[in-house]
């Protein structure tokens, strides 16, 4: 048996062969040591307290204390007036905690029973209240070398905490000896959880202090018993600016509010806390309040609910916007009205086509109502298990899952049922409360590639009614939420009176329960909560009829919505996704175990998903109202009347103008009408920053008078997805490993080595040799390709464009015929044009041709341009380089048309493209950073088939393995210092600046002068796109700069100018708050507009006060690749313009907490604190 020694007072090493993490020296077997027996040192204390053992009364905190005051600083303010006797701590029984402790308390006995048996040495840390003895205890069996420490105990006399293991790692030298330490945590879910992340963090602080190195890992043994590392790395900086602003708070405690944030739904002050919204009668009790408005109407001194309901809209900020306005004031008011009457109350909007009550269908007798059971513990991502359903004589049917097994079969049943619903009444509909029943269903038939054509055929057909859209935008209640259960007061208000299970949250509960012990009557419970709902459901939708009768009898129109038919795609579609689907089934019965030929499967259907997503977006987008359309980037809501630009032939050419917002259209993008769902017509120009577009209609059809524009359908894709079967098919006959045709599509999958090159000298398998230039090895491995695929990774500034220029001229030079390639027709130009302008420096002519229309073509006049494929066809065989996006060149008649393709920007092309567009050479070359801006696949794939080209060929990681391709690892641009950043954040460390870049340098006034990373904070509050103090300190900086010089590569200096400094902003709103105060010539504008430019000063200002506020949530603002490509356009200084709160955020995933971790080490590197 392995040794396991439990350490009290002292330490000696002990041994045990057969470990997994060898230890080094001989210890001795027989040590045993006193056990102090004690209860689990994390139950003990609660939160921050007082050590009143010693005179100072020091206050004591833990990782525990860090998270809670991360998620909610009045929280903190709390406890720790509970700490100093101030406040008695209030009475909170949390049985779902209760539950998961004891659950994750037999999780980690287990995996330390598994340590035991694989035979490592393993020293057990007893803590008997003492916790220095306990620490000293701890350093004591690290120095002994036990392969494993388990509840090693930290403290630096204020910090507390107790890893679950400490792990040996041999060779990294330590004071201990040639090994190290690092953490390991055991946690229930299946997933990384950041409050794990953030307790190793904190504990990683104390163990590098006494080991002398910090840990490199933070590993979380999950539920399914699997380990998953986490770089420190990657929390660190997030952890230490936490901490050191909780130390600050404890020292000095400001006045907080109770605002509502989420941790209010579990937290154990939430009733004392709701109480004083209530007394104060806080704005936030309105329902559907953004603190934005909240924050305006106090400034105009309207600060209570009640005295919002007295007023007129027309007394708000006009700010605010007209529709928020008079919804803000009328829900007031109606809420100030059941509060004085102590009845529910209500009022009908007025009636629109296809919104409100409008969207209900005609009763039928077949009808449905759905709702789901889920608990976000259980599981890689959660496990949905019980999907209920009840029908109109409320006969009510349970489809229950435990295990993923389990809940794939219950969403087939659901499905199965459903279909077979339908099948015998077609006038029936599946009625649901809010977007979640919808996505779960979409979802789910991804997770389990079950039923897909199924739901999509539910979801086309409008089955499908969410009342929660109805509610929305037909009824204004008194109420303060608009969930189901606020709304039983108007037509059940009894019905959950004798509730065994009250919420969504005590579902979970009980659910817990029943994992833990296999109580039946747990389950039972749910079940009848579950069927309360459904029922619920349905009396709301007769509740919501017996509303449109009010406006009918009124003298409104409420039109039904027309029927969508039955959902089932065209013969063709069928029968072409029958056709995917049997060479699917072929491939894995033939390939059984071959990674390559699973993910070539899963891509057959990529297309077809991306579709399917983008049309069910494009139907929801159909019942949203302008004002939602105003908040999806994908849209531009409230869209103003046109105004005649100019006429073109039998065209007209109008000019529409939209408020600030955020969009992702472009020119050429299709925009259709929201409410009649047609095309509006050609959007030849866009300024999303301004605020205007340009549309192109036929003349005789007059103005657009669309109020709202939304994407279009989906572009035809059938060239695309019949080039992947081509692979497919291929593969299919000849296998995963035959030269020849489609070589270099194998490889890819595989992501196999070049073929054709070997490395020069150096370590075995690297591509570049010792001393050789990357740029230099790019066209030598170029050219050596034979059938195979190249990928060059080019970080900013690292001359990616140019080598890709120059690989192409020594490829025409040694006879080849080059294909370029891009996802967008910009990426292809700016390729083209340097191919040409380097070509007439070698003296050379190109004869090029490009497929795209003259608005999207390249600048160089050299390069001829067509916007007929066909023509393009006819004149391969005449041409050096041919140039079009993945529609030419996955076209049958292009197959073999060039003798090596070159994709520019495959971090932003799709794997399933580059697939399709294979054919068309033997040879790829991949050119791209997936660190940099790139192109989210919008429908949900398999593991591995969402990726693009590049992400697939770096497995994960942040840059290239070097023996699968060519990391272009210096850069031209940045100065030193500023590589470090971007560097250490997003390419491991592998980017270095050139010598002469640390010349670069800014001589100005104020604080913008020198090199470097500058953090420059701004406090504001409740600015949501758009930030005032920050543009005012924007123009401040800009004016002293401008009066200072700037010191280039050269060494040579001149004064700078605005075409020298790039301000960038996230968001549009922002940047028209911008340049409404900065000069008119200043390069202002977003991330996106900037991508491939530079200057010698960036100022990148992040408008939005905190995350709570940010309009796109963390994943946008804080975007680890924004921010690189932000940061990496600036040469000699960057400037971080931003609320110090956005170093605070909290953040819920392992994600997110990577992002913000971004910010939070620019902080620290930036000269000045991040405070």
């Amino acid at each position: 048996m392995a040794s396991s020694v439990r350490v009290a007072a002292s330490c000696r090493q002990g041994y045990h062969p057969g470990r997994t993490f060898p230890s080094a020296g001989d210890v001795d077997p027989q040590v045993r040591f006193a056990v102090a027996e004690t209860s689990d040192p994390r139950t003990s204390v609660s939160a921050v307290y007082i050590d009143r053992d010693r005179p100072s009364g020091r206050v004591i905190v833990s990782a525990s204390d860090l998270t809670r005051f991360i998620e909610c600083r009045h929280l903190t303010g709390l406890d720790l007036a509970v700490a100093r006797d101030q406040l008695a701590a209030p009475e909170h029984d949390d049985p779902a905690l209760e539950v998961l402790f004891a659950r994750g308390l037999a999780h980690e006995k287990a995996y330390l029973q598994r340590l035991r048996d694989v035979g490592l040495s393993i020293a057990e840390i007893s803590y008997a209240g003492d916790l220095e003895q306990a620490e000293r205890d701890t350093v004591e069996a690290m120095r002994a070398g036990f392969d494993v420490v388990y509840q090693g105990t930290f403290f630096d006399g204020m910090w507390r905490g107790h890893a679950d293991f400490l792990e040996k790692r041999p060779g990294r030298p330590s004071r201990f000896g040639d090994w190290a330490y690092d953490l390991a945590d055991t946690k229930l879910a299946r997933r990384l959880k950041v409050a794990a992340l953030l307790q190793m963090a904190t504990y990683a602080e104390r163990l590098t202090e006494l080991q002398g190195t910090p840990p490199e890992f933070l590993t979380v043994v999950t539920g399914d018993g699997l380990r998953r590392e986490f770089r420190l790395g990657d929390c660190a900086a997030y952890t230490r600016r936490a901490a050191a602003d909780l130390m600050r708070f404890l020292a000095a405690p400001p006045i907080t509010y109770p605002d509502r944030v989420r941790h209010c739904v579990t937290c154990r002050w939430d009733p004392q806390c709701d109480a004083r919204r209530r007394r104060d009668d806080s704005l936030s009790l309105v329902a559907g309040m953004r603190r934005d408005h909240a924050r305006l109407l106090a400034e105009a001194g309207v600060g209570t609910l009640a005295a919002l309901g007295r007023l007129d809209p027309g007394a708000l900020p006009a700010s605010i916007g007209f529709a928020p306005r008079e919804r803000l004031t009328g829900q007031a008011r109606l809420q100030l009205t059941e509060r004085v009457s102590g009845a529910p109350d209500y009022e009908l909007l007025p009636a629109e086509p296809a919104r409100g009550v409008a969207l209900l269908p005609e009763p039928s007798p077949g009808d449905l109502f759905f709702d789901i059971e889920g608990d976000p513990h259980v599981g890689e991502a959660g496990l949905e298990y019980l999907l209920g359903i009840s029908d109109t004589a409320g006969e009510f049917t349970a489809f229950w899952g435990h295990d993923p097994a389990g809940e794939k079969a219950a969403f087939e049943r659901l499905v199965d049922h459903l279909m077979a619903q339908w099948a015998a009444d077609p006038a029936m509909h599946v009625y649901h409360y809010a977007s979640y029943e919808r996505s779960a269903l979409q979802k789910l038939s991804a997770r389990h590639d079950t039923r897909i054509d199924e739901v999509d055929r539910l979801l086309r057909g409008e089955r499908l009614v969410d009342l929660y859209a109805v509610v929305r935008q037909g009824v204004r209640v008194s109420k303060e939420s608009y969930s189901l259960k606020s709304l039983e007061a108007f037509y059940d208000p009894d019905v959950r009176a004798d509730a065994d299970v009250a919420d969504a949250a005590g579902s979970i509960v009980a659910y817990e329960r029943w994992l833990a012990g296999g109580d039946q009557a747990q389950l039972d419970a749910i079940e009848r909560y579950n069927a309360v709902d459904c029922r619920s459901t349905q009396r709301l939708r007769s509740w919501l009829e017996a509303r449109r009768a009010e406006l009918v009898a009124r003298g409104d129109v409420v039109r039904r919505p027309a029927d969508a038919g039955d959902g089932a795609p065209s013969e063709a579609v069928a029968q072409a996704n029958r056709a995917a689907a049997t060479l699917r089934e072929t491939l894995a019965a033939g390939y059984p175990g071959d990674d390559g030929v699973r993910l070539l499967g899963d891509l057959l259907d990529w297309h077809r998903r991306e579709a399917r997503a983008e049309w069910w977006d494009f139907f929801h987008r159909l019942t949203l109202t302008d004002e939602e359309l105003l908040r999806d980037a994908a849209a531009v809501g409230q869209l103003g009347p046109g105004v005649v630009v100019r006429e073109e032939g039998r065209s007209t050419v109008w000019r529409h103008v939209f408020p600030p917002q955020e969009t992702k259209f472009k020119v050429t993008d299709a925009v259709h009408d929201p409410r009649s769902e047609a095309s509006v017509g050609a959007l030849v120009a866009i300024d999303a920053e301004e605020g205007w577009l340009a549309i192109k209609r036929q003349t005789d059809r007059g103005p657009a008078v669309a109020s709202s524009l939304v994407p279009g359908p989906p572009f035809p894709d059938g060239v695309l997805r019949g080039a992947v079967m081509r692979v497919a098919d291929d593969v299919r006959v000849r296998g995963m490993h035959a030269p020849g045709p489609l070589r270099a599509a194998r490889d890819l999958l595989a992501r196999r080595p070049p073929a054709g090159v070997v490395g020069v000298g150096g370590v075995a398998g690297e591509l570049v040799g010792p001393g050789e230039a990357s740029t230099e090895a790019v066209t030598r491995l170029a050219a050596g390709l034979r059938g195979g695929v190249l990928t060059v990774q080019g970080p900013p500034g690292s001359g990616k464009t140019r080598s890709g220029a120059r690989l192409i001229l020594r490829l025409l030079a040694e006879g080849q015929r080059v294909g370029v390639c891009a996802f967008s027709h910009k990426a292809i130009g700016n390729l083209l044009d340097e191919v040409m302008r380097v070509a007439v420096l070698d003296g050379r002519r190109v004869r090029a041709l490009q497929k795209s229309s003259e608005e999207q073509r390249c600048a160089s006049p050299s390069v001829t341009c067509t916007g007929s494929a066909t023509e393009v066809v006819d004149a391969v065989d005449r041409l050096d380089v041919v140039a079009g996006t993945a529609w030419l060149f996955a076209r049958p008649d292009m197959l073999g048309a060039v003798d090596t393709l070159v994709i520019d920007e495959a971090g932003q092309m799709s794997l399933a493209n580059v697939l399709a567009v294979s054919g068309a050479a033997d040879n790829l070359v991949l050119f791209g950073d997936p660190q940099q801006l790139s192109q989210p696949a919008k429908g949900l794939h398999p593991p591995g088939a969402q990726a693009s080209a590049l992400e697939h060929l770096l497995g994960g990681g942040s840059t290239i393995d070097p023996s699968l391709g060519v990391f272009l690892d210096r850069t031209w641009r940045m100065h030193p210092e500023i590589c470090g950043f971007v560097s250490e954040t997003s390419y491991d460390g592998r980017l270095t600046a050139h010598d002469s870049c640390a010349k670069q340098r800014v001589d100005a006034p104020g604080l913008l002068s020198g090199a470097g990373l500058r953090w420059v904070p701004v406090e504001h509050r409740d600015n949501s796109a758009a930030s005032t103090e920050e543009a005012e300190v924007v123009r401040r900086l800009l004016d002293d700069l401008l009066l200072g010089s700037w010191t280039g590569a050269d060494g040579v200096s001149r004064p700078l100018a605005l075409d020298d400094i790039l301000v960038i902003a996230p968001y549009n709103a922002q940047v028209g708050r911008l340049k409404l105060r900065l000069p008119v010539e200043a390069r202002v504008g977003t991330v996106d507009k900037f991508q491939g430019q530079e200057a010698p000063v960036v100022i990148y200002s992040m408008a939005s006060s905190s995350v709570a506020d940010a309009p796109r949530g963390v994943e946008f603002l804080y975007n680890r690749n924004r921010l690189n490509v932000a940061v990496s356009r600036a040469r000699g200084i960057v400037a971080i313009v931003a609320s110090p709160r956005l170093l605070d955020a909290p953040v819920r995933t392992a994600d997110q907490l990577v992002l913000v971790n971004a910010l939070c080490r620019l902080g620290e590197l930036a000269d000045g604190p991040a405070e």
